[in-house]
């Protein structure tokens, strides 16, 4: 699952990377040599209140109109049944560390151990210290399965489950532009129920979580605030005529400094491992398409975020214009993107 910035080798277009999220589902397949991909096939589907027999349906309907062409998928996971822990062990060998990582993980994982699916990788090694830095994974195998089971009965084959906040990692690592290693990122994908945090510095991961906050949030409070709908309250959040801004900004601001505040907590923990700050911050996912967003970020963290475009690297990467888009599509297919180039 831990894999980051791996290079992928030979053609591309033998596999899939399908983002399953908790309102919709996206899938993408890329073609041609690691060097300049382009897309073979794309999809997005709104999928909210799918039940599991539904939902792999959904996924097989969307996979046939998107003409996939591919049965090898790479999926991933997130929230509470994932944990993602950094941990500083002693410099052993390969064979001892395999050993003493489900020793290590009984004292970070609040979960038993015997009930979880663990992964590891060693992200630095600490000459001075004589230490290793290890990024540790713990995922419920339950939930692990589940959505498994849910893309095979779509008719693929799982090749590889990743976690949702390193996904978004390698593909905004895959768009970064040259001469930028030393500074440090913020990355955040704001979904429909999380929001992926992952902080970098140049091509290094130093911190990863999932924030309980997302669309579906600010949605809600739109809903409740205005008395309406969840339909309509979806609608006017990332359609907002200019008369309504004002209100629209009104209703989020509670939820949007709930998310500011998770967000703080992490950037300090950062800043205090590290000894420096973060010098830009990046956004994407369906939930940054809320109108001010802009402009509240700057007031809460004194920076402006940079929106980016997952899938700058392919040809074409623009895809408004394919079936069933949603406007400013390209920022959701940040794990999708990510899947592929591990």
């Amino acid at each position: 699952m831990t894999a980051l910035r791996s290079k992928t080798r030979g053609e591309s277009g033998n596999r899939v990377g399908i983002d399953i999220g908790t309102s919709s589902v996206k899938i993408l397949q890329i073609s041609g040599p690691p060097d300049k991909p382009s897309i073979a096939a794309i999809g997005y589907r709104e999928t909210s209140g799918l039940s599991a027999v539904e939902l792999s349906d959904s996924i097989k309907s969307l996979a046939d109109e998107a003409k996939v062409s591919s049965k090898d998928a790479h999926i991933s996971i997130s929230g509470p049944s994932v944990i993602v822990r950094f941990i500083s062990l002693p410099r052993m060998d390969d064979n001892a560390l395999k050993g003493a990582i489900k020793y290590e993980a009984e004292k970070f994982i609040p979960y038993n151990v015997n009930d979880c699916t663990l992964d590891f990788q060693t992200l630095r090694k600490d000459d001075k210290d004589n230490k290793f830095s290890v990024l540790l994974v713990a995922a419920k195998k339950d939930y692990v399965l589940e959505k498994i089971r849910t893309v095979e009965k779509a008719s693929f084959s799982v090749k590889v489950v990743d976690v949702d906040s390193f996904a978004v990692a390698n593909a905004f690592l895959r768009n970064l532009p040259g001469g930028a290693l030393e500074k440090s990122f913020a990355v955040l994908n704001i979904g429909a129920t999380y929001t992926n945090l992952s902080i970098l510095k140049g091509e290094s991961i130093f911190f990863a979580r999932d924030i309980a906050l997302g669309g579906n949030d600010f949605t809600f409070s739109i809903s409740k605030k205005l008395g309406l709908d969840q339909k309509a309250a979806q609608q006017l959040k990332v359609s907002t005529p200019k008369e309504k801004e004002a209100s629209v900004s009104d209703c989020i601001k509670g939820v949007f400094g709930d998310l500011m505040d998770e967000v703080k907590l992490s950037f300090g923990y950062y800043e205090n491992q590290a000894g420096k700050g973060i010098d830009e911050i990046y956004v994407s996912g369906g939930g940054s398409n809320i109108i001010g967003l802009e402009q509240m970020f700057e007031e809460s963290l004194g920076s402006k975020p940079i929106f980016w475009n997952p899938l700058k690297f392919l040809e074409p990467s623009s895809v408004e214009d394919r079936p069933g888009m949603p406007d400013k599509a390209p920022g959701s297919f940040c794990v999708a993107a990510g899947l592929l180039v591990r």
